[in-house]
């Protein structure tokens, strides 16, 4: 085969519409991959705006539970601390009888002394009440969905590539 200069320069004509044409195609990638990218963090920023906000009614959640369990807590606690300290003076005014009184003041005390200590001796109401408010857990079930299959929450991606066929 003879080579002219005709030929040449078609070829280098050929050449350089070739190398236009890769040039359009990779700019016209690059265009497609920025726009990608920020339907990605797009996709991602909203993701992470309805985790925090899920994330807050949770904390919400558990903050109001904290403080109606606790409040049932502390209630209870000192109603029991009442109930030990009205005891423990009925007990101190108890020692204070016996070691300080006669013989027919102890007898006539004895009587009232034995109905208080009846009446301090019921403990059905504060009993009822701790076994009413029995034994709390707090759990946390977290979902899998997402760190199992982060693909169908966030998507993914693919990279399709179409021959046309043509020669250029």
């Amino acid at each position: 085969m003879m080579w002219s200069p005709v030929g040449i320069t078609s070829g280098v004509e050929k050449c350089r519409e070739m190398l236009e044409h890769m040039e359009k195609e990779k700019k016209d990638f690059i265009e497609q991959l920025e726009k990608t990218e920020c339907k990605i963090n797009e996709k991602a920023e909203q993701l992470k705006q309805m985790i925090d906000a899920h994330r807050e009614v949770m904390i919400n959640e558990l903050s109001s539970m904290k403080q109606k369990r606790i409040g049932e807590i502390e209630s209870l606690r000192e109603e029991i601390e009442r109930q030990l300290l009205t005891m423990e003076r009925y007990k101190k005014c108890v020692d204070e009888v016996r070691q300080t009184g006669t013989a027919w003041f102890i007898a006539r005390a004895a009587s009232g002394l034995h109905d208080i200590a009846d009446k301090l001796l019921m403990f059905d109401a504060i009993e009822r009440t701790l076994a009413d408010m029995g034994h709390a857990d707090i759990m946390f079930t977290s979902s899998e969905y997402v760190t199992d299959d982060v693909n169908k929450t966030l998507g993914h991606l693919c990279l399709s590539v179409v021959k046309t066929g043509e020669s250029i």
